[in-house]
């Protein structure tokens, strides 16, 4: 199987990458920048089918988007440019080369009204971000046999990251304090499990809409103090805010998460727990001690 993924120079692109050489899976990645990725712009249309004729890929994880949500509410277009009409045309090539699909989703098509969500609960996004991810999703779903992966609050030990967990380390290396929502529920995703998973459900064959995030639903305050006591920080840098207080463009869904009942009965199998997850993370941060 020869697999393209699309974002290989983010954080689930890089660790998605990592487990196909793993496990033995001939890989393609694309990246804005740097030796060894192909070139592929979602804002560009022309790089997208150069990209393919050089993979020839069975399989496309589209892992790049705009993600930074107050970054989409000031520039929408840009937004739509990358999570909706980008990945129309990834869904198009994949029409074309006869390429399964997989696209990476989020939480935020919902409201976070009413979590945590199922699959087949009805989406209502209330920022620009989960608008134009949900329309992403609907381009790519239009393409028969396409998956769908609904996930959030991904996280592991990447230090070029920005992933929740390693601000927590930066800030408390840097002994600076770190106000953290409170009001905030979800489902803390650690990414080598988030990959693992996908590439199980492909191999599979799975199509339409799956969750695959971690089983523990934490408010962001629960989350850094379990990262604290996993990491041994004294958590008294952590500020707990409401999310009211953050003055942050774009309004987030407070009371979210997804349900991964689809994803055990597939599998046989949920993600594992957070705290299990945080001591692999540990564990590396001794080794830099």
């Amino acid at each position: 199987m020869r697999v393209l993924i699309i974002g290989a120079d983010g954080q689930v692109g890089g660790v998605l990458s990592s487990l196909c050489v793993r496990r033995r899976i001939e890989v393609y990645g694309t990246g804005l920048a740097g030796q060894g990725y192909l070139h592929l712009n979602l804002t560009s249309p022309e790089t997208i089918a150069p990209a393919f004729e050089k993979a020839r890929p069975d399989l496309v994880l589209l892992c790049s988007a705009m993600t930074a949500v107050d970054a989409c509410e000031k520039n929408p277009e840009l937004a739509r440019r990358i999570n909706a009409e980008g990945p129309a045309l990834v869904a198009e090539q994949c029409r074309k080369a006869g390429s399964k699909l997989v696209y990476f989703s989020t939480e935020y098509v919902f409201d976070g009204k009413a979590g945590p969500y199922g699959e087949e609960d009805p989406v209502n996004p209330i920022s620009v971000y989960g608008r134009t991810k949900l329309e992403g999703e609907r381009a790519c779903l239009a393409l028969g046999g396409a998956l769908s992966v609904r996930t959030t609050v991904v996280y592991c030990h990447a230090p070029e990251s920005k992933n929740f967990i390693m601000q927590l380390i930066s800030n408390y290396r840097a002994g600076a304090k770190m106000r953290v929502p409170a009001d905030q529920y979800s489902n803390p995703t650690y990414a080598p499990e988030l990959a693992a998973a996908v590439l199980d459900l492909a191999a599979r064959d799975a199509s339409g809409v799956y969750n695959v995030v971690g089983p523990d639903w934490l408010n962001r305050y629960e989350f850094a103090q379990k990262a604290c006591a996993a990491f041994g920080f004294d958590p008294a840098f952590l500020e707990p805010r409401l999310t009211s207080e953050l003055g942050q463009t774009a309004a987030r869904p407070l009371t979210a998460g997804l349900k991964t009942d689809k994803l055990a009965a597939t599998l046989g199998r949920r993600l594992p727990p957070v705290d299990a997850s945080l001591g692999k993370i540990a564990a590396i941060l001794k080794q830099y001690e």
